[in-house]
């Protein structure tokens, strides 16, 4: 009779320890893949941050006449010399629907479109905000859409923008998103104001 208890007892602590040592392996795939995901949104911020950044800072550059096109709250156009070739181009930030994010698990994330003369390019970065707004040299906010007599004097820029993660934070049915927020006053210097 005592092998037999001596037995069960065994069983049950076996299946104790078996189901310690699962709720431990799980717990750890949930914070691996938290992680991940984490460092993923995090590097696709720092890549528009710096994408944004480097052509928002050249807008006008070797432009000499409409450097800014068009500027609103959700999309700008401009020219520009980016690659110092030469040669001025139109480029054109904007914001896309929800619908069109389809492919991302993220319901509230929309592509952010970057237009120039070598097409345009839909980006799904999980961007769930993307604003502008623009300052003349006194730091006075125009209206937005900003009027086209006032788009010489456009002195600065400010960016924000959030993106959070295409998949959510824990698992598939859950609704958390890591997100990150991001935001800078860009001036252009190439817009003929003195500074």
């Amino acid at each position: 009779m005592s092998n037999m208890l001596d037995m069960i007892g065994s069983v049950l602590l076996f299946g104790v320890l078996v189901l310690t040592i699962g709720r431990v392996q799980t717990g750890l795939n949930t914070a691996m893949y938290a992680n991940s995901f984490t460092q993923i949104t995090q590097r696709n911020a720092v890549q528009l941050a710096h994408q944004i950044e480097y052509d928002f800072a050249k807008i006008g550059y070797h432009a000499t006449t409409e450097k800014i096109k068009a500027a609103d709250s959700t999309s700008i156009k401009f020219r520009s010399d980016l690659g110092n070739t030469g040669t001025v181009d139109e480029i054109e930030y904007r914001i896309g629907t929800k619908e069109e994010a389809a492919a991302t698990m993220n319901v509230a994330d929309f592509p952010l479109y970057r237009k120039d003369s070598n097409g345009e390019i839909m980006q799904l970065w999980g961007t769930t905000r993307f604003n502008l707004k623009y300052y003349n040299i006194d730091y006075n906010q125009f209206p937005s859409p900003v009027p086209s007599d006032s788009l010489p004097r456009i002195y600065a820029v400010w960016v924000t923008f959030v993106m959070e993660g295409r998949e959510p934070a824990g698992s598939a049915i859950d609704t958390t998103y890591y997100s990150i927020t991001w935001q800078k006053l860009i001036y252009p210097r190439n817009m003929g104001l003195s500074y």
